[in-house]
């Protein structure tokens, strides 16, 4: 009956996600992910070099959990794929990505070609009041890393869900009660 709480790193710290287009990619696997195995999306940031997520693992109406093995594979498979195929259009135009140290990961001839560290952080969270502070760090994180001013000038979160309603990229499924049963 737990929240989990992921932080998903870039191979290296690469700032993949400063892109939009690979923002949008990440959305597109929290939804895939959602869709496929009906999982509550509870919050979530996409910051330039990681991610991170609040779920609940549980299929709606069912109370055993996937496994959150299967949810993390299935995430990081979609981006890792589709990411990799919006970064070779991009390279195809431009001959470069937005940054050095990803052209240096590009070019690189003998190296294997990861988006994400193999691990990740996933914290367990069975109390109202931890799950409220991993989404305000989430909402919060722009700000502390200098890229927005306000929570709400970041779009890459669920905070504009949350405070103002705008599903506009993705809706969380999270009604603000706990523990969270769907």
């Amino acid at each position: 009956g737990h929240v989990h709480f992921w932080t998903i790193s870039c191979h290296r710290r690469l700032g993949f996600f400063h892109d939009d287009g690979m923002k949008r990619i990440v959305l597109d696997g929290l939804q895939t992910m959602r869709d496929r195995f009906g999982v509550c999306l509870v919050g979530y940031v996409v910051m330039p070099d990681h991610v991170h997520i609040l779920l609940y693992p549980h299929p709606r109406g069912d109370d055993r959990p996937v496994p959150i093995s299967a949810l993390l594979q299935s995430f990081k498979q979609h981006v890792g794929f589709h990411g990799k195929q919006y970064l070779r259009e991009h390279w195809r135009r431009h001959r470069s990505l937005w940054s050095e140290p990803l052209t240096r990961w590009a070019t690189d001839a003998g190296a294997e070609k990861p988006i994400w560290m193999t691990r990740g952080y996933d914290f367990n969270i069975d109390r109202y009041e931890t799950m409220r502070e991993k989404l305000d760090y989430c909402h919060k994180n722009p700000i502390t890393r200098g890229l927005a001013d306000r929570a709400e000038d970041w779009p890459w979160s669920s905070y504009r869900f949350f405070e103002f309603g705008d599903a506009t990229l993705i809706a969380m499924d999270w009604d603000g009660k706990f523990p969270v049963i769907t």
